[in-house]
């Protein structure tokens, strides 16, 4: 399809804009309730004298909820997204990685425009379950965001997109927008100039002579009239400046070797501009046969919820919260409306068989407490009057909010279910857990959806010449990355970097606190790293968490530097001598952590067949570390610590076995083909089973030690605390009885005396 003829784009836009028609009717309704409108018209409420039409805005404050756990999900981490490469050196593409993240999500995060596009795509995707952003300009990386009723895409077309030829983006152009597109030194040849000068002298004349107001077509864009009538309070705009409305086409172009997509721009026939110039035979703008991508991500990303039932998913069968919330929001508004109603009602002092003579001097009765009511006045008592049933109605609104919970379930857990009772510890960590598992289900869907418009991004980044993206370039070189990586964008593996809590506080914090509770068991830059995450988690406040608890540039420990330079003499065979005051723990950390990628970069790179040399060096290695643990071990407060320990020298000891086993296989191999290789003799092959077993033995040793010395330590603290309350008894008897033998003396001295006299 080549799209050549402008009144044929417009059949075909027209087509898609009478098939969106009741779509949009449903979408407006769902924006009215949300919005806040009351729930009764004004008809309603005259006919049926309801005094109280207003909305309470639950569902409203359901849908925020929602939308602030996705901004939270995408905006409160550090970055948008990492970048990991499968080009260049080995030994560069972690370093490189890692300056290309830093510096394109800086520029990212400084970007205001982008985050404003971010919050209005998932403002969509709660609401409606489609959120859509395009790029119609070339030369920014900044996708702009949609209204879902903008995007105008043919019926039965998949969510995937995979049978999507013919898109449509409805849009308006000011006349500053049209003098700033086709004006000035680099004008694109597309633009029909003729045409554009005929429209800004039509919008000159609406805007000098009649201010004319920028109404919408109810019967096409009922959305856009309930967003001017929340906007401007039904008073739509004297000062509003006139549009013109247009299309902005794409297709895709299958008639060549590779298909590619192609733009084109008709006015719409149902602007009044259309009808003083003449725009229906001619396009606005006509790209001709340049390309503007071969993949459809080149141009639209969209976000979709969840809400489809009926597998292959459709577009126009995608919903999301709003409709999930629509009839219960609106019932609840109508029931409380009433509801209010009738307690007025209840307050009302009511008189029956009042004679027309009798008014104007009821009227005129002040009531007061211990007053008399007139001779012809008759009270109309409680007992007498309606009395709305309050445990129906108590069960009904109650009933609603537990659908409202029940069905943004996947979206927020601050939803009040409708029940009152406490809950347990264990009932709250049920829900706890049940909350985790429905919102990291719903993350997970938008992060994977997400990871399509990182990479168009990324992609821009690295080809285009926009300032923020020539900046970036020039700052990763400067830093040290090769140019030739922005070729070879289709190397990069774009995973966005995730939230803790699925974007929801107490989920946050629970995880939080649960990290903490294992963080002695990780690497040291993995515990500051947790501590980062808690201090964040616990004040909401990045800048604070850098200062108290910093990840970038963490200082490296003593014991660290200390271990990473003893690696190269113990893969020698030499042995290590440490300081006693060394912090052991982050010494054996990472010997550990080294044992770790040594055995790594050998199953990598080698197949699994180290050098006779490597496998000694490593089982130098181990049995260094052993001793190690055997120090540590030596605290009884240590004993998890070293069961961890022990179990990462029972995982290495197997490989160096394997090593050693796979060794001597190929020395008798080559011993029996007769080639001279560098078999291992049985003399080594026993000298490293020997080590191995050795180091084995000390792990177990250095357990059971710990156990007897703590077992040792308790019976001698027993021992002496016996020996003491023994002690303590007798010098109390001593002095006892000295005590008593000092008071008979005086007594007899006392009588002698008396005697004497």
């Amino acid at each position: 399809m080549s799209f050549k003829d402008a009144s044929k784009v417009w059949n075909v836009v027209s087509a898609m804009l009478q098939a969106e028609q009741p779509r949009a009717r449903n979408r407006a309704r769902i924006n009215a309730v949300f919005n806040g409108n009351p729930p009764f018209t004004d008809d309603e409420a005259r006919d049926n004298n309801i005094q109280t039409n207003v909305n309470f805005l639950e569902g409203t404050r359901i849908i925020h909820a929602a939308r602030q756990q996705f901004t939270n999900a995408f905006l409160k981490p550090q970055n948008y997204f990492a970048v990991a490469l499968d080009y260049g050196p080995r030994d560069k593409r972690n370093q490189w990685g890692n300056i290309i993240t830093k510096n394109i999500n800086r520029a990212m995060k400084k970007s205001s425009r982008y985050i404003n596009v971010l919050e209005s795509q998932f403002a969509a995707t709660v609401l409606h379950g489609i959120g859509p952003v395009t790029w119609l300009r070339d030369r920014d990386w900044c996708p702009s965001a949609r209204g879902t009723e903008d995007v105008l895409v043919p019926s039965n077309t998949y969510t995937s997109m995979e049978n999507l030829t013919h898109f449509a983006i409805y849009t308006s152009f000011t006349a500053a927008d049209l003098i700033r597109m086709t004006r000035g030194g680099e004008v694109d040849s597309g633009w029909n100039m003729r045409m554009v000068n005929e429209l800004l002298a039509y919008m000159a004349n609406i805007e000098a002579t009649t201010m004319q107001t920028n109404t919408w077509n109810q019967q096409y864009f009922p959305e856009k009239v309930e967003e001017d009538f929340k906007e401007n309070t039904g008073y739509w705009g004297s000062d509003a400046v006139p549009v013109v409305r247009c299309c902005d086409f794409y297709f895709l172009d299958t008639t060549g070797d590779n298909p590619t997509w192609r733009r084109r721009i008709v006015v719409d026939q149902y602007n009044s501009g259309a009808w003083a110039v003449n725009t229906a035979n001619e396009f606005l703008y006509d790209a001709g046969d340049r390309s503007y991508g071969s993949d459809i991500y080149h141009l639209m990303h969209t976000q979709f919820a969840d809400g489809c039932v009926v597998p292959p998913f459709r577009w126009h069968s995608v919903r999301s919260l709003g409709y999930l919330l629509y009839a219960v929001c609106h019932l609840q508004n109508r029931l409380r409306c009433k509801f209010t109603d009738s307690v007025f009602e209840q307050m009302l002092w009511l008189f029956r068989n009042v004679a027309d003579g009798d008014m104007e001097r009821m009227e005129k009765i002040d009531l007061f407490h211990m007053g008399v009511i007139p001779e012809g006045l008759s009270w109309v008592p409680q007992s007498e009057r309606h009395v709305v049933d309050y445990t129906m109605l108590s069960g009904a609104m109650a009933m609603h909010r537990q659908i409202m919970a029940e069905s943004s379930a996947a979206y927020t857990q601050d939803v009040n279910d409708g029940t009152s009772k406490e809950l347990t510890a264990t009932e709250v960590m049920a829900r706890v857990n049940n909350a985790n598992a429905l919102m990291g289900s719903m993350l997970t869907r938008a992060y994977t959806q997400q990871t399509f418009q990182y990479r168009e991004i990324a992609r821009r980044f690295c080809e285009i010449d926009h300032p923020d993206c020539v900046k970036f370039r020039e700052k990763c070189e400067t830093e040290g990355v090769d140019p030739s990586v922005w070729r070879h964008i289709a190397d990069w593996d774009i995973q966005p970097e995730r939230v803790m809590g699925s974007g929801n506080k107490m989920l946050e914090i629970a995880q939080a606190d649960r990290l903490m509770n294992i963080r002695p068991l990780l690497a040291p830059d993995a515990q500051a790293e947790v501590v980062h995450m808690y201090v964040e988690a616990n004040t909401d406040d990045p800048l604070l968490a850098n200062r108290l608890a910093p990840v970038d540039n963490v200082p490296v420990s003593p014991a660290v530097e200390r271990a990473t330079l003893a690696w190269g003499t113990l893969i020698d065979g030499q042995n290590v001598v440490l300081a006693t005051q060394i912090n052991r723990k982050d010494y054996v950390q990472q010997l550990l952590t080294m044992l770790g990628q040594a055995i790594g970069r050998i199953e990598r790179e080698q197949g699994g067949m180290p050098t006779m040399e490597r496998v000694l060096g490593l089982a130098n290695v181990i049995q260094h570390i052993q001793e190690q643990i055997q120090i540590i071990a030596s605290d009884p407060g240590n004993a998890q610590i070293v069961k961890v320990y022990m179990d990462g020298i029972g995982q290495a000891s197997n490989y160096i076995k394997g090593y050693v086993q796979r060794l001597q296989e190929q020395a008798a191999a080559q011993a029996e083909a007769g080639a001279a290789g560098n078999g291992m003799d049985a003399e080594t092959a026993a000298k490293i089973q020997s080590m191995i077993i050795t180091a084995q033995s000390k792990a177990q040793i250095a357990a059971a030690n710990a156990e007897q010395k703590r077992v040792q330590k308790q019976v001698a603290f027993e021992q002496d605390q016996q020996r003491k309350n023994a002690s303590t008894i007798a010098e109390a008897q001593r002095k006892g009885a000295m005590t008593r033998a000092d008071i008979a003396a005086m007594d007899l001295k006392t009588q002698a005396d008396i005697l004497n006299q």
